[in-house]
């Protein structure tokens, strides 16, 4: 079997030394860089299961870095930083982060959320959509590839963080359904105890700058009042026919 690859990118020796314990020890090959240049370079050659990163960096700043990596990586990103306000917890998920981790953490919790987000993408890995003959959602003007894990808009290619395309396959596998914040935490991060609706909220609005034609006035992903959000399988084609 092939060993899971993280990348921890810190500048602190002392933090990579820990997180490489915890993690080794749970079998994981860990592999490390203490700036944003190494971080770079290192993925050119070698593409992780996953990245672990902290916000404030010497070279480069975590949230410049992580739009940089989202260019070309698509696997789930966990920040753990020293940063307390919550502006910065927001911009690392805007930047395409999935997860957020504030300094000091506790090295347990850190690995539960490590494998809560792999088990995700294993499980998207592998298809689960194959055994049940549904290999792609079509919608008008959208299309979700559930086996290769990409979306089109209008026939042509979105990129999705980890967490966002989770959200919108969570969504558009159940139309019309609504789903309360939490109950989104819980299936897309896996980690009820750490419930965060802002973390839900600021993923929802990325997700809706990239796959809505007018982002201020969703036709795919809806708010239903103060309940929670809903996909709506006819999107745009539904808006255009209404306004007729």
């Amino acid at each position: 079997m092939k060993p899971v690859v993280i990348l921890v990118i810190d500048d602190d020796p002392d933090i990579q030394h820990l997180m490489t314990a915890f993690l080794s020890h749970e079998g994981y090959v860990v592999r490390n860089a203490l700036r944003a240049k190494a971080a770079l370079e290192l993925l050119t050659i070698e593409e992780p299961d996953l990245i672990i990163m902290d916000v404030q960096m010497p070279d480069m700043d975590g949230i410049t870095l992580c739009n940089q990596i989202r260019k070309q990586y698509h696997r789930p990103i966990l920040f753990v930083s020293g940063a307390q306000n919550q502006d910065y917890r927001m911009l690392a998920l805007k930047s395409g982060g999935d997860d957020y981790i504030s300094k000091p953490f506790d090295p347990e919790e850190l690995v539960l959320r490590v494998k809560a987000n792999l088990r995700w993408s294993h499980l998207l890995a592998r298809t689960p959509a194959a055994e049940t003959q549904e290999t792609r959602l079509e919608f008008p003007g959208l299309s979700i590839d559930l086996e290769r894990m990409t979306v089109m808009v209008n026939h042509k290619p979105v990129t999705l963080p980890f967490k966002e395309f989770q959200l919108l396959v969570v969504l558009a596998k159940k139309p019309n359904q609504v789903f309360h914040p939490q109950q989104l935490y819980r299936q897309v991060w896996d980690d009820e105890a750490n419930y965060s609706k802002d973390t839900v909220k600021t993923h929802i609005s990325n997700l809706r700058r990239k796959i809505e034609p007018v982002p201020s006035l969703p036709s795919f992903i809806l708010t239903s009042g103060q309940l929670g959000y809903r996909f709506n399988p006819y999107g745009a084609a539904q808006t255009a026919a209404t306004s007729e």
